[in-house]
Formats: C-alpha cells, structure tokens, sequence
C-alpha cells in the first residue's frame, strides 16, 4: 500500500485558540518521533478561523493504526480535542499521486 494522509477538519471553541496550538505542538514532538510518520501541516482557514485543518502523513496505514492504539496515544491528544467542537470530521486516504513543488 502506498503513503496515507490522516485529514482532520475541526473547529476550535473561542478563546481556546493558543491552548489548541500548544497542546498540538506536544503532539507534533511525539508524532515527529513516531515510526513511520512522515510529516504534519496544521491550517487555519482565512474564511473562517475557527476552521482548523490538520494533515499528517504516514509511510501506511498499519503505521497510523500503531499510533492511534499507542498506550500514550489517547493522554496525548485528551488537551488538544478539550478544545474543540464536537463536529470534527477525520478520513484516512490513500496517496495516489505526489508531484514535486
């Protein structure tokens, strides 16, 4: 199988902006750190900036499966998810194609 991108569309409660960037930086320091993750971006949209997006990518999909069922896993996102709503989408894709920038 090929590389997956994790995409999350979320949308953040008002006036917990800094308290989701910073607890998304202690998950970005042990996700850089996680087997067989490859990279981040965290968005925020222009239209709308309560509108978040957060993409990862992984070498596959049995390495974002380690990370979602790591034992720290569910403690390390607990203060990132407090701070948003609850109508969060997330979908896991199969790269097909990347063309260089």
């Amino acid at each position: 199988m090929e590389r997956v991108r994790v995409v999350r569309l979320l949308r953040v409660r008002d006036g917990r902006e800094a308290d989701f960037v910073e607890s998304y930086q202690g998950v970005l320091k042990r996700a850089l750190r996680f087997p067989g993750h490859l990279g981040e971006q965290l968005c925020r949209s222009l239209d709308d900036p309560a509108r978040w997006l957060l993409t990862s990518e992984w070498e596959s999909l049995e390495a974002v499966k380690r990370w979602r069922t790591d034992p720290d896993h569910s403690a390390l996102v607990e203060p990132m998810n407090a701070c948003l709503h609850d109508d969060r989408w997330t979908a896991v894709f199969e790269v097909r194609e990347t063309v260089p920038g």
